[in-house]
């Protein structure tokens, strides 16, 4: 969900694989638009950036999909160029939207979430706000209840904001960060090329290299755990 660019068609190039969902287990080879099967998972979707380019929503939406997450912001300031054109267009092509924000670990949450939340104030969206919570790109000195303490003051300048939340991260990240977190949200979890072996994830993020039709490069794609109504009431909540 953060920074690729070119960086990352490189390294997929070479088949090394660094971004922050190496958890070990290996890549399934089925990369395509047809993967998370959707014969298995009802219900799929797309998280984009400004790196993804322009996206053709018409043609994705013709694919099956069902949601886009778009990215949003990145710590104190940083904003998305394509943010609000990436939710207007996927929305008028019939797609259920949201956003997410990386969450930078070097500083502090209230920012943070000042940032995310002037973003999507406004907006039209239908799924809970995304904060992306990975050591990819990262500091790697920062102290892990220090990086706790700032994710739970973004976590309560969203909430008395009245905004429901969505934490995306990996294995690793979940055990570092979120097991210790006093409350609970719905969780996106990154396990690439394998189902998630962690228990009552919500969004499973399958693979970074994704090939769908109307999506110039490689996009990751994301399925959610149960059916279609199940989608639906989960929106609803």
């Amino acid at each position: 969900m953060s920074i690729r660019g070119y960086i990352y068609h490189i390294l997929m190039l070479l088949t090394v694989i660094t971004s922050s969902c190496i958890q070990g287990g290996g890549v399934s080879s089925s990369s395509g638009a047809g993967y998370p099967d959707p014969a298995r998972y009802e219900v799929r979707g797309l998280d984009i950036s400004a790196h993804n380019g322009e996206i053709d929503f018409e043609r994705v939406k013709a694919q099956g999909f069902d949601f886009v997450v778009a990215k949003a912001t990145e710590g104190a300031t940083f904003r998305d160029r394509r943010f609000v054109d990436n939710i207007r267009r996927a929305r008028k092509a019939g797609l259920r939207v949201g956003a997410y924000h990386f969450f930078r670990f070097d500083t502090p949450g209230y920012m943070q979430g000042l940032n995310f939340a002037a973003a999507v104030e406004g907006r039209d969206l239908d799924i809970p706000l995304v904060i992306d919570l990975e050591e990819w790109t990262n500091p790697t000195a920062q102290a892990t209840p220090l990086v706790i303490n700032r994710l739970t003051e973004m976590l309560d300048h969203l909430e008395q904001r009245g905004y429901k939340v969505m934490l995306y991260t990996n294995k690793n990240g979940y055990n570092r960060f979120l097991r210790s977190l006093p409350r609970s949200y719905p969780l996106w979890i990154c396990s690439l090329g394998e189902e998630p072996q962690l228990s009552g994830w919500t969004l499973w993020q399958a693979t970074h290299s994704g090939r769908v039709d109307g999506v110039d490069h490689p996009v990751d794609i994301n399925a959610f755990a149960g059916s279609l109504s199940e989608w639906e009431a989960f929106l609803a909540r």
